[in-house]
């Protein structure tokens, strides 16, 4: 039914919005007044009434059609903080699986010989795991002995490191050790099988063996800010914390290498037999015995906590200040782990661009995990352009200048409100810091905006409430959203990797965004909310102001 015409020429503050969109104008209404009263913004309802947009006041009856209601227009850097929430949440996942593998993975007996090659000055602690840096199996401050089953896979492991040109042991020992292992009455103490254990938690193996050998890791992990390492560091972590004393653990260079882990494996499990040097051509010298010359290996002393690596976005490790080149710090500080290291730091390399490198890998810090802020930033900005796409692809306008300083903006904001999401997350857990900042983000953009509109008259007091308080709800549930789908994703989808995992991950959460905008737009819930609301609130506002003018004594 149409809206009754008040012959009083009474003006309602707000009326909820009548079901066929066309109200009639009241004695001395002009189109300001009818979008005060409905609490629609006035520049839509001119837009939706041509005829009548020029006009100084409206005859009595006049039929004015309201605009559509709108849905939640997201801030484009929800979608960034969706994106970034994506990325971690799945590579989040994909650790969690990773230590898992390393959990679950049988342990079998093991007595045989062990090959190990190291440099020639230093033979004497082929076997002290304390001068150790961090290696695909161990993160930093967790000691690991890597070692291979037979002299081949020995050779092929050492080419992976070898400078262009040069014999791969040039200059080394190799040392042939014993080691006898076997499973206690619980199952600890064997070697553990890593490749059987991502098998079973459904894990690719080769997520494991991600190449990467004596140099850095390649340009899309750098772009992305993960590392090649991240996955089989978190699977030996698994498998230490399941008590065994070593790895059979899959080779990027083929086939598998048997790994001591030095905080479970006794010092008598291992016994040097056989050393054989190699000069600089990398002519080997005649076998002898090892005893007398390689010291036996040392307790492990670093002090071990059970559970995951710490390795998320923006976590930093300590670092040496007194060291004259980049080097780890001999302990954990506060806030700053060593496990968030991925490999030994990088030295200063030649080049223009190597200072930006460095400081956008981290390599000086061993390639840690990066922060979420460039996930943000792209998300952001890419959501921008998106956006201006489509409204040029409907025959609109678009400003070439304002559509680059607003993804410009939306980009920084993006970019901040995804490194605030990974200073909440070790607090309130990923999915409640993303749907927080994202609601933080979109309550401060809908608000201002709303407030303007107050202030020029276009909306009243409710509406502009139930507008902020609406929009905020959606861009909570948009920032949450994709850090759940990336960690819903990792937990089923196998990904080979951190690198495409975050990847993967980014494009899922920016999907949630839109596929929640979608929603929106598809069933109007947003707009209904919004009327809903914004109806009780002028209810109750009305209700209190007639009851303060009926006790006021004057």
């Amino acid at each position: 039914m149409p809206q009754a015409i008040e012959a009083t020429g009474s003006r309602p503050t707000s009326l909820p919005p009548p079901a066929d969109t066309t109200v009639y104008a009241q004695r001395g209404d002009r189109l300001a007044d009818v979008a005060q009263r409905y609490g629609v913004d006035e520049s839509a309802l001119r837009d939706a009434n041509p005829a009548l947009a020029l006009a100084q006041s409206l005859p009595l009856g006049q039929p004015v059609r309201l605009p559509e209601p709108q849905p939640t227009d997201l801030n484009p850097a929800v979608a960034g903080i969706a994106g970034a929430g994506g990325r971690e949440g799945l590579v989040q996942a994909l650790q969690s699986k990773a230590y898992q593998a390393g959990q679950v993975a049988p342990q079998q007996a093991f007595h045989g010989t062990l090959f190990r090659a190291g440099s020639t000055t230093y033979e004497q602690t082929l076997l002290n795991h304390n001068f150790g840096s961090p290696g695909r199996y161990n993160a930093g401050g967790q000691g690991m002995l890597y070692t291979s089953p037979d002299a081949a896979s020995m050779l092929h492991e050492n080419a992976a490191y070898a400078s262009g040109g040069r014999h791969p042991l040039a200059g080394k020992t190799v040392l042939e050790v014993d080691l006898r292992a076997a499973p206690d009455a619980r199952g600890r103490g064997g070697v553990s099988d890593l490749a059987e254990g991502a098998r079973r938690v459904g894990l690719p193996v080769d997520a494991l063996t991600e190449s990467k050998g004596g140099k850095s890791p390649g340009l899309l992990h750098q772009l992305t800010g993960e590392h090649p390492y991240t996955l089989p560091q978190q699977a030996s972590k698994g498998a230490s914390d399941a008590g065994a004393s070593a790895l059979r653990a899959p080779s990027a260079t083929g086939g598998a290498q048997i790994d001591i882990v030095t905080r479970n494996a006794q010092p008598a499990q291992l016994t040097p037999q056989r050393i054989t040097r190699f000069d600089a051509a990398g002519n080997a010298a005649p076998t002898q015995s090892a005893s007398g010359v390689v010291q036996p290996m040392p307790a492990d002393a670093r002090p071990y906590v059970d559970g995951p690596l710490n390795k998320a976005a923006g976590v930093r490790p300590p670092m040496d200040a007194s060291a004259k080149f980049p080097k780890l710090a001999a302990a954990d500080q506060p806030g700053r782990p060593l496990q968030a290291a991925n490999q030994a730091p990088e030295e200063l390399r030649s080049g223009r661009l190597e200072p930006a490198r460095r400081a956008f890998t981290g390599a000086p810090e061993g390639y840690p995990r990066a922060s979420s802020a460039r996930y943000g930033a792209v998300g952001g900005g890419a959501a921008t352009l998106i956006d201006a796409g489509v409204r040029a692809a409907r025959g609109e306008q678009v400003a070439v200048g304002q559509v680059a300083t607003s993804t410009a903006t939306h980009a920084a904001v993006g970019g901040g409100a995804a490194k605030a999401v990974d200073l909440l997350a070790p607090r309130m857990g990923l999915v409640k810091a993303g749907g927080a900042v994202g609601g933080l983000v979109q309550a401060g953009v809908s608000g201002y905006t709303n407030v303007q509109a107050y202030r020029a008259g276009q909306i009243n007091g409710s509406r502009a409430v139930a507008n902020t308080v609406v929009d905020t709800g959606t861009a909570v549930a948009a920032g949450a959203a994709g850090a759940w789908a990336g960690a819903a994703v990792g937990s089923v989808v196998p990904v080979a990797g951190t690198a495409v995992g975050a990847v993967v991950g980014f494009g899922v959460g920016v999907g949630a965004h839109y596929a929640i905008g979608a929603l929106d737009k598809a069933t109007g819930f947003t707009s209904a909310a919004k009327d809903k609301l914004a109806s009780g609130l002028q209810s109750v506002g009305d209700g209190a102001s007639k009851a303060w003018n009926a006790i006021k004594p004057w």
